[in-house]
C-alpha cells in the first residue's frame, strides 16, 4: 500500500535535512497514529505521503506508484483518485453547501465518482448523503453553507469529503484539535469505523495520546528520525 525507502527531505536546496526516515511499509487497511512534538515534521511526512512534497533522496510509493516518477499534473490526478485528506483547518469551501463540499472530490476524480455510484447509490449525491448520515449530520444541514456550521459539524463534513469514493489512503492532520475532550472520542470512533468500512489506510497525526491505543500502529516521528539518521 505505502512503501518508503530510506529518504532525506530538506526545505531548501543544499540546506540541512529536516526529515530523515528509514524504510517503512503500510499494508492496505492499516491505521497509524503518528505523534511527536510540534515542529518535528509530522505535516511534512503527510505531504510526502500525499505526493505534495518530494524527498531529496529516497522514494515514497503509493499503490506501487513512485510519486517522483509522475509529472505535476499526473500527481494531482493520482492524488485526487487515491488520497482523501482531513485538513487541520478543514479547508471547506465556505460558499458551497455541505452536500456540495462532500461531493467535490468526485468532480476532480472520475474514479471516485464511479466508486460513489456503485452498490446502493445512484451517484455521488446519494453517496454523500450516506456519509453525512454516518457522521451524524441530519438532512436539514445538507443545504446550508459550510461556514454556517459549528466547528464540530465542519469537522464531520471534512471527514465525509475525505471518505467519499473510497480513496485507498486517508490522511488526517490533527483531526480533533478543534474539538473539546467530550467530542474527540466520538469523532475518532466515527473516523476509525468509517475508514475500516471503506477499506482505506489511515494515517492520523495527533497530539491526543489517549487515542493512540485504538490504532494498529503507533509511530513516534522523533524515534523514526533517529533510525533514519542512523541508516
Amino acid at each position: 500500500m505505502i512503501d518508503i525507502e530510506p529518504l532525506h527531505f530538506a526545505w531548501t536546496s543544499g540546506g540541512p535535512d529536516t526529515l530523515a526516515l528509514g524504510p517503512l511499509h503500510l499494508d492496505a487497511g492499516q491505521t497509524v497514529f503518528l505523534h511527536g512534538p510540534s515542529g518535528c515534521g509530522k505535516s511534512t511526512l503527510l505531504g510526502l505521503l500525499a505526493g505534495v512534497l518530494s524527498p531529496r533522496t529516497g522514494r515514497v510509493s503509493l499503490l506501487g506508484q513512485d510519486w517522483a516518477a509522475l509529472g505535476a499534473g499526473q500527481r494531482d490526478a493520482f492524488r485526487a483518485d487515491h488520497v482523501g485528506v482531513i485538513f487541520q483547518q478543514f479547508n471547506l469551501l465556505p460558499y458551497l453547501s455541505v452536500l456540495d463540499n462532500v461531493t467535490l472530490p468526485c468532480r476532480f476524480s472520475a474514479l471516485r465518482r464511479r466508486r460513489s455510484s456503485q452498490g446502493p447509490f445512484a451517484g455521488p449525491e446519494q453517496s454523500a448523503q450516506s456519509w453525512l448520515q454516518r457522521m451524524g449530520l441530519s438532512a436539514e444541514l445538507w443545504g446550508r453553507r459550510a461556514d454556517a456550521l459549528s466547528v464540530g459539524q465542519q469537522q464531520r463534513v471534512a471527514a465525509a469529503r475525505a471518505l467519499i469514493g473510497q480513496p485507498e489512503l486517508i490522511l488526517a492532520d490533527e483531526p480533533t484539535s478543534a474539538l473539546d475532550a467530550a467530542l474527540r472520542h466520538d469523532f475518532m470512533d466515527l473516523l476509525l469505523q468509517a475508514t475500516r468500512d471503506a477499506g482505506s489506510t489511515l494515517v492520523c497525526v495527533s497530539h491526543d495520546a489517549t487515542q493512540a491505543e485504538r490504532f494498529d500502529l503507533q509511530w513516534s516521528l522523533p524515534e523514526l528520525q533517529k533510525l533514519g539518521m542512523a541508516a
